[in-house]
């Protein structure tokens, strides 16, 4: 009897990269995402600094003459919150994402996963790009032995493309 195959899988510590792309930029641009366009804020997140929730609706399909209820998928809602250790240094993800919020802009979050951190974007590498905008900058209570962090929830204004390739 042969034995199922097992999956390869990867570990997630270290393997987020999420840059924030001006609306006009290619977000799916290695030359953006390496140049000076794009703004890195991998590192100013905290562990759980980038929680990107997807629900979807069930649409009930109940017929007087069907025997069993039926059902369709429904429309999708994305939740993203980011949250991230207040900076006052003017390229921190905390500036970056206050900057972003006082403007209103439409931006894009391009996110890489399963690649080191330290790894700079190449083509053909897989991103999920989500299209929004930045809520106002929310401060969170001190902790004991802490830092001091702050969230921002984004509102996504486009469908997400998900498993999209990098391009040069």
């Amino acid at each position: 009897m042969a034995l199922e195959t097992t999956p390869t899988s990867s570990q997630s510590d270290g393997k987020w990269r999420i840059w924030s792309v001006p609306i006009g930029s290619n977000a799916l641009s290695v030359a953006i995402l390496n140049g000076a366009t794009a703004k890195s804020l991998t590192y100013g997140l905290t562990a759980d600094g980038f929680d990107h929730q997807t629900t979807q609706a069930t649409v009930e399909d109940k017929r007087l003459t069907l025997v069993q209820d039926l059902s369709a998928p429904g429309r999708v809602t994305e939740t993203v919150n980011l949250k991230v250790v207040s900076s006052t240094t003017s390229d921190s993800a905390d500036q970056v994402l206050s900057a972003l919020a006082v403007s209103g802009a439409l931006i894009q979050l391009t996110v890489r996963r399963a690649v080191d951190n330290a790894t700079i974007a190449t083509v053909a590498q897989v991103v999920d790009v989500l299209t929004g905008r930045v809520g106002v900058r929310r401060a969170d209570a001190p902790v004991e032995n802490g830092v001091d962090t702050a969230q921002y929830q984004f509102f996504p204004s486009s469908p997400t493309q998900r498993q999209a390739v990098l391009v040069a």
